[in-house]
């Protein structure tokens, strides 16, 4: 064997040495504890650029290294890189198919991904990676994605299904019982708007089991129940709204609407003592309340049952109980003062005791509200509602109980012929049409916002007198109203949210409501729906034999010709 000589022996090791050490720092530039070591550093610090940067080089040098390709994914997500995330790790799934790792790594960037679209309202996309999440591991998150999605695309029943399986086996969740309950009360919600109001209180129910501190599914479960005519059931659960939430109000007005509307309905099958059973039943309820806009509805209830038993000593036992609770009885004066008079107008003729009774109520309660509210304006320059000549039949603060306390600025025309009568040839005052009244057009006197419309009321005939007339009420740029009843049934010509201006059609003259003759009833009311003064633009009227021109207030008597 030959050997070197010492003279080139010794530059050749150097060579080798050289070269040897040339190409373990090529290959072993770092190790893997160096990687690791930086790689903690980097999440420590949330340093996520510089993470991915890292584990790029980490994988060229040992790309078999899972934990490289998964720690690579950490950081492609955290910097919301989720399309490339998902592809790497379908990639590394496919590289490593029987691993935890990678399962848990597909998992988390398609979750991840999922929520990304979800926020995104991109809810197709997100059931599909939720699904596909779902198929690989079955994580919590990707339980609460699916369910997610599926309840956006309204699949209630699927998203159900998977939200009660993943309850059941992750029961520690943070997420997946208040979704459950969140699905169950969107799924109530449909029934709801389909009227299966039984099946909407069963879900309601259920999304109450899951998370009862969710006030408007208290609140949806009552208005299911009552919607059902379970009104007592619905009383029951709006009162445990009340101690569920005893900051909210809607609870406190949804007991008082139960009751009224109960009331309303059993009154066309149960009998007198029966509706006098429930309207002490309201009146119990009332008794908590200390402000009267608390308690609107359910003195409204007994007030109805009361009235339509024909009760007059029990509701004015009522009103005496309710006025030494309430801290401002000023409304309530103004709801006796007309109760007692519809109670025994509905009767008959009503004795003028009562009458005195009902409007000394009602002129307290006015003035006492225009002693607390004495910078209120007059509203001038309106349009005359009729165009024909007409007749006022009552004016502000008259002895008619619809034009005294609240209602003292209110008015009450019917048209009349060039003698000032306001039959028709012939007309005995048996029918709606006798009167030339009857199918009049009726105008806007203002501009607005049309916010109120009742259409379907009966007309009355041969002095009969029902209860809700039909009606418009518009409301201004000011937040007044103006208010218009008695039209004919189903002759309202404009809709709730129409805009209107003075001189715009409202509907046909009609004897609906609280009237026995055709005529129309018109008021301003302010924000708190009192009455509020007005003047039409200058008119000419005729008072006796005199003819004059006025903006003054009209007086009952006169005849005005209309605009």
């Amino acid at each position: 064997m030959k050997t070197l000589p010492p003279n080139l022996l010794k530059p050749a090791i150097s060579l080798f040495l050289f070269a040897f050490l040339i190409s373990t720092t090529d290959t072993f530039g770092k190790s893997l504890e160096d990687y690791s070591n930086e790689t903690n550093a980097h999440i420590q610090n949330q340093n996520w650029p510089a993470l991915e940067r890292l584990m790029r080089d980490g994988i060229q040098e040992y790309p078999d290294r899972e934990w490289l390709h998964a720690n690579l994914n950490y950081s492609l997500r955290e910097q919301k890189k989720f399309e490339e995330a998902v592809i790497h790790a379908r990639m590394m799934r496919s590289k490593w198919p029987d691993t935890e790792r990678s399962a848990t790594t597909l998992s988390r960037a398609l979750t991840s991904a999922a929520s990304d679209s979800y926020q995104e309202g991109k809810y197709e996309k997100c059931l599909k990676l939720a699904r596909e999440a779902l198929e690989v591991d079955g994580s919590e998150s990707s339980y609460v994605w699916t369910g997610n999605a599926l309840r956006k695309l309204a699949r209630y029943k699927e998203a159900v299904e998977i939200q009660e399986e993943g309850v059941s086996k992750y029961p520690t969740n943070p997420w997946l019982k208040p979704n459950l309950a969140t699905t169950y009360a969107a799924w109530g919600q449909e029934a709801e708007e389909a009227e299966q109001f039984a099946d909407a209180a069963h879900r309601y129910r259920r999304a109450i089991g899951l998370g009862p501190d969710q006030e408007y599914i208290q609140f949806r479960l009552g208005r299911a129940l009552r919607s059902n005519g379970e009104f007592q059931e619905a009383i029951e659960a709006f009162e445990e709204g009340q101690k569920r939430f005893p900051d909210s109000d809607q609870f406190v007005r949804a007991v008082g609407y139960t009751h009224l509307l109960r009331i309303r309905d059993r009154i066309k099958t149960d009998s007198n003592a029966k509706i006098d059973e429930l309207a002490s039943n309201a009146l119990d309820a009332a008794k908590a309340c200390r402000k009267f806009e608390d308690c609107y509805y359910l003195i409204t209830a007994f007030g109805e049952a009361y009235t339509h038993t024909g009760n007059g000593d029990a509701l004015r036992k009522a009103m005496k109980s309710m006025e030494s609770r309430l801290s401002d009885p000023v409304p309530l004066w103004d709801f006796y003062g007309r109760q007692i008079y519809i109670l025994h107008r509905r009767q008959g003729p009503v004795q003028a005791t009562i009458k005195d009774e009902a409007l000394s109520y009602r002129r307290k309660a006015m003035s006492t509200y225009e002693s607390r509210h004495s910078q209120r304006s007059v509203v001038s320059g309106l349009a005359l509602p009729l165009k024909s000549r007409f007749s006022v039949w009552a004016e502000f603060d008259g002895d008619y109980m619809t034009h005294t306390g609240f209602a003292k600025y209110c008015y009450d025309f019917s048209r009349v012929d060039d003698t000032g009568n306001y039959l028709r040839p012939g007309g005995k005052k048996l029918k709606a049409d006798d009167y030339w009244m009857f199918g009049e057009p009726v105008y806007s006197m203002t501009s607005g916002t049309v916010s109120t419309v009742i259409l379907d009321q009966p007309d009355n005939t041969g002095g009969s007198y029902g209860k809700q007339g039909n009606s418009v009420t518009v409301q201004l740029a000011n937040g007044t109203f103006a208010f218009y009843t008695h039209f004919k049934q189903h002759s309202i010509k404009v809709k709730e949210g129409q805009k209107v201006t003075p001189g715009t059609l409202l509907g046909l003259a009609g004897n609906s409501g609280m009237s026995s003759e055709p005529h129309l009833h018109v008021c301003m009311y302010d924000k708190n729906w009192v009455s509020l003064p007005f003047r039409f633009k200058p008119v000419r009227v005729k008072r006796g034999d005199e003819v004059i021109e006025t903006t003054e207030p009209l007086k009952q008597g006169w005849i005005v010709e209309g605009h």
